[in-house]
């Protein structure tokens, strides 16, 4: 099938050039290890001295599909993924894929 190839070239490739980060749910006792892109983003002005980044990453559904988590898809209401140690909220997920497989989702987060 040609969509789980490019699927499993899509996840060789973050796995080899990505940076660990840990992806958390609330509700779920254990977290997720994994590897994921970062995308440049933008700066957002919240008010007084504070800013916060807002920017894409990109991860394989590799970890999430292994994991013992309920629902094997991130999620924008109850995701945090720490980027760099730094707590980061998912605010936006879209899969991307070839066909019915997902290859990559592309999580948008701000923090």
């Amino acid at each position: 099938m040609f969509g789980q190839y490019v699927a499993d070239q899509a996840a060789a490739i973050i796995d080899a050039h990505g940076e660990t980060m840990t992806l958390t749910r609330q509700d779920e006792a254990t977290t997720i290890t994994l590897k994921g892109k970062r995308i440049p983003g933008s700066t957002d002005d919240v008010g007084g001295s504070a800013e916060q980044q807002r920017f894409r990453v990109k991860i394989a559904p590799t970890k999430l599909l292994e994991s013992a988590w309920a629902s094997k898809v991130p999620s924008s209401s109850t995701d945090t993924l720490f980027v760099g140690g730094r707590p980061r909220t998912v605010v936006d997920v879209r899969p991307l894929g070839d066909g019915d497989v997902v290859a990559l989702y592309e999580l948008e987060v701000v923090g």
